[in-house]
């Protein structure tokens, strides 16, 4: 081989190692990029959650009638109104919430969802509620229970005797349906140190050291961490597998100790597709268009719920929108494009449409 041959062989090695690193440092780049998208959302969900949780938790502590039956002892009464707020909530919001009255003296004194447990004692499995006894500050946090749940705990106090708990005890149901509208999977893992307390997950798949925590995991993903292992996933966050990203971020309750992990499992097909729109990769995920519409239908009826949204925003909106709704949505497009130009018009159009072929002859 002659000198130029050599020259030009080693020169086509280097510009394919420099072609290959640079790719996969742009795949990392972008990796990480949807590892901080998804922990954002994540973190909004959980907020969102708690905020529910808490507000709750906190109407119910107030309730006078709930009170009475708790310093009678009434445990079927305390039963009936937990009943009869959780149907109702769930009628008008969709939302199934959980809520239980513990004594002072740490006994379930009634619960909405089942309350065949009423007078279990639940004290050694629940050490966070000696420390609100002392302080009396509500906390609302993840905890290792009989189960891994978001608990709002708030004490009940009347007349300035305290008398019990109130919680309202959230499962991660609304969170895997909340990133399943993304096709993104969820599994929330237990650190397996507290299965003694967490008698409820014994039954529950293990990996590693962790126990499954929800009622959604995919087995899928059970098996493979089984066989793959998370000990790195959960050290540095990020994991890939054979056809998913697997994204971790830790669980600590009311204490700041580290009890478990969410993963959160996204597909490289679902990768792919979300690199060829990388730069609105955030607003994609943010607000998909039935977040927007949602989001408009929930505010109140009596002020101007289109009004802050660009032209373009309300002719996606009016793709989906609930029929009742279209009328006041058409009115305030023809309200706002009076004043187009027809260039302006045939601009607008073919922005929203852009995934359209149009063909004819515009007049």
């Amino acid at each position: 081989m002659k000198l130029y041959q050599k020259y030009l062989a080693l020169m086509l090695m280097l510009l394919l190692i420099a072609i290959v690193y640079f790719y996969i440092q742009n795949k990392q780049e972008f990796v990480n990029r949807v590892d901080v998208v998804l922990m954002n959302l994540l973190d909004k969900q959980i907020e969102e959650e708690k905020a529910k949780a808490f507000a709750f938790a906190f109407a119910l502590s107030q309730n006078e009638t709930l009170q009475t039956a708790i310093q009678n002892s009434d445990g079927k009464k305390g039963y009936e109104i937990l009943k009869r707020y959780m149907n109702t909530l769930e009628t008008f919001s969709g939302s199934k919430v959980r809520t239980q009255i513990i004594s002072k003296d740490f006994v379930i004194f009634a619960r909405s969802w089942d309350n065949r447990d009423a007078g279990l004692p639940i004290k050694e499995y629940r050490p966070d509620l000696e420390e609100m006894v002392r302080t009396f500050e509500p906390h609302l946090s993840f905890e290792a229970a009989r189960r891994l749940v978001l608990i709002a705990s708030i004490p009940i106090v009347k007349e300035g005797e305290f008398i019990g708990f109130v919680e309202v005890i959230q499962k991660f149901n609304a969170i895997e349906d909340y990133f399943a509208n993304y096709d993104v999977d969820l599994l929330v893992l237990l650190d397996a140190k507290y299965e003694d307390q967490a008698v409820l997950l014994d039954k529950n798949p293990r990996i590693g050291d962790t126990i499954v925590a929800n009622e959604g995991a995919n087995i899928y993903h059970i098996s493979f961490l089984q066989k793959r292992g998370v000990g790195n996933l959960l050290t540095q966050g990020i994991l890939e597998g054979k056809n998913h990203f697997y994204f971790s971020k830790a669980i600590f309750n009311s204490e700041g100790q580290n009890i478990g992990s969410f993963i959160l499992i996204l597909s490289k097909k679902k990768l792919r597709l979300f690199s060829a729109f990388e730069e609105e990769l955030d607003t994609f995920f943010t607000y998909a268009r039935k977040d927007l519409y949602y989001s408009i239908i929930n505010r109140d009826p009596y002020i101007n719920s289109y009004h802050d949204f660009t032209d373009k925003e309300l002719f996606l909106l009016k793709k989906c929108v609930h029929a009742e709704d279209r009328i006041a949505l058409e009115e305030k497009l023809r309200k706002q494009l009076k004043n187009y130009t027809q260039d302006e018009l045939i601009s607008l159009l073919l922005d929203v449409n852009s995934n359209k072929k149009s063909r004819g002859e515009i007049k």
